[in-house]
């Protein structure tokens, strides 16, 4: 038994339940792919959290869904300009792959925002 944030038990079986609704719903996200590289931007950071937060989420597949969203947003993090969308994807990706360059890409985008404001 786990506690929910507001710490009522929350149960093995509905906790089960939860992930697998998460599941369902990121796999048919997946699906999806943005109009504009906004969008697009905005599903992957969406996906990366989902697949984040799912239980037991060590299978080979996973990490086919993994790198296809990291192939996917070095796709579009070419097409978007400095943002914090941008920002976010790029820690997301950096959270996935733990390569620097994407925090010092972060880093120029960041100073990109704050010069253009």
């Amino acid at each position: 038994m786990e506690y929910g944030e507001d710490g009522t038990p929350v149960y093995v079986n509905e906790l089960t339940a939860l992930n697998q609704e998460l599941r369902n719903l990121c796999a048919d996200l997946l699906l999806q792919k943005g109009e504009s590289p906004e969008e697009e931007a905005e599903i992957l950071v969406t996906l990366f959290k989902g697949y984040d937060t799912m239980l037991f989420n060590f299978s080979s597949e996973n990490e086919q869904v993994i790198q296809e969203l990291l192939d996917r947003s070095m796709t579009v993090l070419e097409k978007l300009p400095a943002s914090v969308l941008k920002c976010q994807l790029l820690l997301e990706c950096f959270e996935q792959t733990g390569d620097e360059e994407l925090i010092r890409e972060a880093k120029k985008n960041i100073e990109r925002i704050m010069k253009n404001n």
